[in-house]
């Protein structure tokens, strides 16, 4: 029982976070009427992956949003290759990215102020004016949103399954949400014959996401001092090497111009008709922007995931190397070309995935959920597997001794 000991420490972590989180989704911001205010279904879909709440205010409506924006950003720093940036210890590093939370906890906290001012009980208060119950509100909403991101982190240090399983019960319990009421009422599913396709379908997701997600493209390297008779070592690269970020990210992402459809002044403006179409699911030239920032994430990501510059300088200083490639420099360069045709394969199956449904949306407007179905279901999978690898490392560590 004591090899185990670590690991059920790290559940029950956990587990705990996970509770913390949830209750403080539900616990209502004072001034506010308990009534749900209908919001968009990009804004519902928004909060459902972030653990964020998009029908009334409570403590943690920003959920992991600011958060998972602010990652977004410096990861993208960090691929920069930047002296500056490379230089920062951990902690300086983690201070940025607190700053970075911040900032976008405040913006996201205004638009969301201004979107449930008709909720807002004014009266209750009479001694304060509108903006400073306004700030009040905002600023409860803001320490929410850091909250949840130092829960976020503290879950990286003492749990199971990093970040992103803070968003796991909220993705099992809306996935149904998700297809019968994302974009529009998904009437198609709730006949028999559609919920039979609809049930051939997933399971073929199922299968084709699990296999790809598992498959992976292996470069063996020589070591040297070692009868290679014996050895198998190799640099493997995923097919789907970004995972379900670009997906997860990409919504995020999407929706953060959405926010601005929130605010009364900016309502009948030309900017904001610019705006809904530009990052809109129901047009051609929404769908298209979507595309893009999936592919333009899934490239960084999956660079982010495998740094091809460190692999190349570890085998350089390891004496290591693949055969018929010179260390250092064209190591590097033949790792990316390697990389980049798994992107590209990773990113097609992405697209088709995510942009099919839409496209075919726009004719049969049900079909449309099926993307949004299908994203939660392929981050459940990652997330899964991720507190799989977790809990199989550390039950494994514990039948390890030195003596």
């Amino acid at each position: 029982m004591k090899e185990y000991y670590g690991a059920i420490k790290r559940c029950l972590w956990t587990f705990l976070f996970i509770i913390v989180v949830q209750l403080g989704g539900k616990l209502q911001l004072p001034l506010t009427m308990s009534t749900n205010i209908e919001s968009a279904g990009i804004m519902r879909i928004f909060a459902n992956m972030t653990a964020g709440n998009a029908t009334k205010l409570t403590l943690f409506s920003l959920g992991l949003g600011p958060y998972m924006i602010a990652l977004i950003l410096w990861s993208t720093l960090t691929m920069l290759d930047i002296d500056a940036i490379k230089n920062l210890s951990a902690k300086q590093a983690g201070f940025i990215q607190r700053i970075l939370t911040f900032m976008f906890c405040i913006l996201q906290s205004f638009t969301i102020i201004a979107h449930f001012k008709e909720s807002i009980v004014y009266s209750d208060v009479a001694i304060l004016s509108k903006n400073e119950i306004h700030l009040a509100l905002m600023t409860i909403l803001v320490t929410g949103g850091m909250i949840v991101s130092y829960i976020a982190d503290m879950n990286m240090k003492k749990g199971i399954g990093k970040q992103m399983v803070i968003i796991l019960p909220g993705l099992l319990a809306n996935i149904p949400a998700m297809l019968f009421s994302g974009q529009t009422a998904g009437g198609l599913f709730t006949t028999p014959l559609g919920l039979g396709i609809l049930a051939l379908v997933t399971i073929a997701f199922l299968y084709i996401s699990v296999f790809l997600y598992r498959g992976e493209y292996r470069i063996k390297i020589q070591q040297t001092g070692m009868d290679v008779t014996f050895e198998n070592s190799y640099i493997p690269i995923k097919v789907l090497a970004a995972g379900a970020l670009p997906f997860m990210f990409g919504v995020t992402l999407f929706s953060i111009p959405q926010l601005l459809t929130m605010i009364p002044s900016l309502k009948g403006s030309t900017f904001l008709y610019i705006i809904t179409q530009m990052f809109s699911y129901t047009s051609l030239l929404g769908i298209i922007t979507y595309g893009v920032i999936l592919t333009i994430l899934g490239y960084g990501f999956s660079h982010v995931n495998i740094r091809v510059h460190d692999i190349a300088k570890s085998l350089r200083d390891s004496g290591d190397y693949i055969l018929g490639v010179m260390p250092g420099e064209e190591t590097e360069k033949y790792l990316r070309r390697r990389l980049n045709i798994m992107i590209v394969m990773g990113n097609i199956y992405m697209l088709i995935v995510s942009l099919a449904p839409l496209i075919i949306g726009l004719k049969i407007s049900d079909v449309s959920n099926l993307a949004f179905y299908f994203g939660s279901i392929f981050m459940v999978i990652i997330i899964v597997d991720s507190l799989h690898e977790d809990i199989r490392f550390m039950l494994a560590k514990g039948h390890y001794k030195l003596f």
